[in-house]
């Protein structure tokens, strides 16, 4: 398993890869960052211009690292507020989401009387699912780099149960807070492959980046969502980090071991 925003846990064939093209990879991120400043200073205003390493940089990043990626597995990062059985049920079995997975969900909270039926009903017939199931369903969203608490992409996940399957068109403001305390704020590490072409390709961006950095290069993994779809059989929580755990605050300054160097 590897980070993809630190060069220290890549594999040796990935190592050996960019080895071959550090060179590449260092022009290329140099490029860039002297075409944006010469971008956003330009006066009168200049259009951004092409970058003349990226033919090359696109062909190694596609037919090269891609095709490693896809045989490597990675540690990824999912927020969420959850109950003690949830996070004891994902360890056993990672479920995709779906409207009926919500739908179980919820008739679990009313089974432990911490929502009426009528209020299940409600957040059950207002949840994105019904109007945007192709986008949400059958995917378990994660990071790729490891976010604090209280980052403003992750916070609202972690403050109401059930994310925004639940919670993003609530109209119901006393129900919405109520959805605030079920549950306990989490962040999980999972580890998956990414056998995903797609997802193998997104996340070749940051290992380059990643690379970049250790070059000397101007430059930061922003990493990206993924979404676990065809690895989710393969998927497992390595670790599980409570809020009230000292962990739990570290995730994203401290831990893992070479955040603070690689990412912030």
């Amino acid at each position: 398993m590897i980070d993809l925003w630190n060069p220290d846990t890549f594999s040796t064939e990935l190592q050996r890869a960019l080895k071959a093209k550090s060179q590449l990879v260092y022009d290329y991120h140099s490029e860039e960052r002297r075409l944006m400043d010469e971008h956003l200073n330009s006066s009168p205003y200049q259009s951004l211009k092409p970058n003349r390493f990226s033919s090359e940089y696109l062909w190694f990043q596609e037919h090269k690292l891609t095709p490693i990626l896809t045989e490597t597995r990675i540690r990824v990062w999912h927020y969420a507020r959850l109950l003690d059985h949830e996070v004891n049920a994902m360890q056993r079995d990672l479920v995709p989401s779906s409207l009926e997975f919500l739908q179980k969900r919820l008739h679990e909270l009313v089974a432990m009387e911490l929502l009426s039926q009528k209020e299940a009903g409600k957040v059950f017939q207002e949840s994105p699912f019904h109007s945007q199931e192709d986008i949400r369903c059958g995917r378990l969203w994660t990071v790729t780099v490891p976010l604090h608490h209280s980052n403003g992409g992750v916070s609202p996940l972690l403050g109401s149960w059930g994310g925004e399957s639940a919670y993003f068109r609530l109209s119901d403001r006393s129900l919405g807070a109520k959805l605030k305390n079920i549950g306990l704020p989490r962040i999980l590490e999972i580890e998956t492959e990414l056998s995903d072409g797609l997802n193998a390709f997104s996340a070749s961006s940051i290992v380059l980046e990643a690379w970049a950095r250790k070059l000397g290069a101007s430059v930061v993994p922003a990493g990206c969502d993924l979404a676990i779809t065809e690895c989710l059989g393969t998927a497992k929580i390595v670790r599980v980090h409570t809020e009230g755990e000292s962990a739990f605050g570290d995730v994203g300054k401290t831990y893992p071991e070479g955040i603070s160097g690689n990412v912030t």
